[in-house]
């Protein structure tokens, strides 16, 4: 049972999501993520063509498959991008339109909601992020009032959260 479990989360360290291993091992997605599961978590029996199915996929398959680009990847780089052409003035809705995505996905991301992301996409954020970081809002249309707005907004979101406490003093004595 551990020596299936070690294995997926060896090969999730590889690169490969728990889809592509369900596909290279031809096992249900949902056996896969189970495995990957903490140990208390996961189930206590395996089957034995389940734990075959792992063990028989080579650490080296995220070389050798078909796809080009493995699954979901950690989203701070992509989330570092995002916070950083908002703080240069450039508009969720305009970055959404060039990535061909929503802006609500994009806020998500930036806003640390979305912890995971394909790589896809942030591939695509970070070539955009390189380009749009060597130029100005303006250059592309973009009114100032927008841009400015939107650099304010960012940098609100970049303070940290301050919370205010009132202590009230009970002062002994009689109430008038």
């Amino acid at each position: 049972m551990t020596d299936a479990a070690t294995r997926a989360r060896q090969l999730q360290e590889t690169g490969l999501s728990a889809t592509d291993i369900a596909e290279i091992s031809g096992i249900a997605v949902t056996l896969v993520r189970r495995l990957l599961r903490p140990a208390g978590e996961r189930p206590a029996v395996i089957h034995r063509v389940t734990s075959e199915a792992i063990l028989g996929i080579p650490l080296n398959s995220a070389f050798r498959r078909d796809r080009l680009l493995p699954g979901p990847i950690g989203a701070d780089g992509a989330t570092t991008s995002l916070q950083e052409l908002a703080e240069r003035g450039w508009p969720t809705s305009f970055l959404a339109a060039r990535l061909d995505t929503t802006p609500h996905t994009l806020a998500a991301i930036r806003g640390r909601e979305r912890r995971r992301l394909a790589l896809v996409l942030d591939r695509r954020i970070h070539l955009l992020a390189a380009l749009l970081l060597a130029s100005e809002p303006a250059d592309h249309g973009i009114a100032e009032h927008r841009s400015r707005r939107t650099r304010a907004a960012a940098l609100q979101r970049a303070q940290p959260v301050q919370t205010v406490t009132t202590v009230v003093q009970r002062q002994s004595g009689p109430v008038l």
